[in-house]
């Protein structure tokens, strides 16, 4: 897979591209370079994450871009004020 790397976000190769004038096809990775396109190295997420942290992924770009990942600890959710029950409840309009 070729791609671009924009703002963080993989853009990948389109099907059709424009290239010296001439609407091409299935480009070849030869053109697809010559466009500012790269190969794309997908890689394996580490399971070693410890309890309360994961693997996000992101991308490094040099000759090719390569998916990268880093170890983050997990977000923290509040407790909700109500139960579900009594979210339901209110939803429903029941009155106890």
């Amino acid at each position: 897979m070729y791609a671009k790397l924009e703002n963080g976000y993989l853009r990948s190769a389109p099907k059709t591209v424009q290239w010296q004038g001439h609407t091409v096809n299935n480009p070849s990775a030869d053109k697809l370079t010559e466009l500012g396109y790269k190969p794309v190295l997908y890689t394996d997420m580490p399971t070693d994450a410890p309890s309360g942290q994961h693997y996000e992924s992101g991308w490094e770009e040099g000759d090719k871009i390569v998916q990268t990942w880093t170890l983050t600890d997990d977000p923290v959710y509040p407790e909700p004020e109500l139960s579900a029950e009594e979210a339901l409840n209110i939803i429903m309009g029941v009155v106890q």
